[in-house]
């Protein structure tokens, strides 16, 4: 009797097994000419080709037929052309360092008793990764699963082989959420035909400039701008973009939301939107942030395109200040606001830093005209947190490609105190 109920149950559970499996199979799409090939950068060193994409979170579901971006993942193409007499080896680490691997990626999208789909998903990602040696001259193509980036993402690819490393980077901006940069586009550009300056031209202008943000009137100060940098929005955005620098969301009321349940569980938001302060009587054209252990703390800069170039390259000023803590604050959007370190230099000094660790700065250098307020007698911003500088500012040339650091030049204008 009991070994009857049992056969029942088995075969009950082939039933459901076999029920199941007809509901739903896996069939990812199959095309020659994939959409995200239309979105492929290429650059070429020492011999060797590199392509890459980032896919959307639709072409990923196209491709793969799995909502990838639904788990935080987000797939990179790859596709390496050596073209040298000796072997290639792609490190992934060096990409994302908490990468996904594609069986893992198959396993989150796993179906519960479609066993026959599952194996068919394995494979299918498994098949689509790439491979990671690559002969003398061979062309490998494939996916790497990394973390989902929103707005920027920047590809950092390295090779290994016996005589050493390849290394290159791919800044992409992302069609995957309504940013700062993203809304001032929107607005015309600060001159139509700005004029350009030369490197040592560029010291007076940059004295010249503003002193401080202001509110909407312009009738009172705020932080100060103590930073400049040089360079298209591009390169600006991709240098800031590999320091683990994210672009921040636009204030709006599911944003706002967003960062008050951050605040509330004391959790993370790496795009949070920053207050709009302004300077040459508009709002900033870039807000970017490095997020810390809590919503409470973090790295944030506001840049302003300026009506001047260099070089012909943008320039750019710009304020960045180092959150560490919230407070009440009756003035402020919310009645809360972040705290800054009065310490303002020491947030300019760690971007400068930050930039020189990115490998695309080639010139930098301190100017006056940012205020200069002492600890006994500090200023303060626009919700009454003081602060103090020695009244400097760091300028930064950023560069299009990759800087030895032997070619960083050091311009002595005046001496950091």
């Amino acid at each position: 009797m009991v070994g009857t109920r049992l056969h029942a149950r088995v075969a009950l559970w082939f039933a459901l097994l076999a029920a199941c499996e007809g509901c739903w199979s896996y069939r990812p799409i199959e095309t020659d000419k994939p959409s995200f090939e239309r979105q492929v950068l290429t650059k070429e060193k020492d011999n060797v080709q590199v392509s890459v994409a980032v896919l959307t979170a639709e072409q990923s579901k196209q491709y793969f037929g799995l909502p990838l971006e639904a788990e935080g993942v987000q797939a990179v193409w790859l596709k390496v052309t050596n073209r040298n007499d000796y072997g290639l080896y792609i490190v992934p680490l060096s990409t994302d360092p908490n990468y996904f691997s594609a069986y893992e990626v198959a396993f989150m999208n796993h179906r519960l008793l479609s066993p026959q789909s599952n194996r068919a998903m394995d494979e299918f990602l498994q098949d689509s990764r790439i491979r990671l040696r690559v002969q003398p001259h061979e062309t490998r193509s494939g996916f790497l699963f990394t973390n989902r980036s929103e707005g920027t993402k920047y590809v950092n690819i390295e090779m290994v082989h016996d005589m050493g490393a390849i290394r290159d980077g791919f800044f992409f901006q992302l069609p995957n959420g309504k940013f700062d940069y993203e809304q001032a586009r929107r607005r015309p550009d600060p001159a139509a035909s700005p004029r350009d300056y030369s490197i040592g031209e560029l010291r007076r202008m940059v004295e010249n400039l503003p002193c401080c943000t202001t509110d909407e009137k312009g009738s009172r100060n705020g932080d100060p701008l103590n930073f400049i940098l040089v360079g298209t929005e591009d390169d600006v955005l991709g240098a800031l973009t590999r320091q683990g620098w994210d672009p921040t969301h636009v204030l709006a009321g599911t944003t706002a939301w967003k960062t008050f349940s951050a605040f509330v569980k004391r959790g993370t938001y790496r795009h949070a939107p920053v207050s709009p302060l302004y300077v040459f009587g508009r709002s900033q054209n870039i807000a970017m942030q490095k997020a810390r252990r809590t919503i409470h703390q973090r790295n944030h800069l506001r840049l302003w395109r300026a009506n001047f170039t260099c070089q012909g390259k943008p320039v750019w000023i710009g304020q960045i200040s180092r959150d560490i803590g919230i407070r009440f604050a009756p003035n402020a959007p919310f009645f809360v606001t972040h705290k800054i370190d009065p310490d303002v230099d020491d947030a300019r000094n760690y971007l400068a830093q930050d930039l020189l660790a990115s490998e695309y700065l080639y010139g930098i250098a301190f100017a006056k005209g940012a205020p200069q307020a002492s600890i006994e007698h500090p200023a303060a911003n626009l919700t009454g947190d003081p602060y103090f500088s020695d009244g400097l500012r760091a300028v930064m040339l950023i560069s299009s490609r990759p800087v030895p650091e032997d070619h960083i030049e050091l311009l002595k204008w005046e001496p950091p105190r």
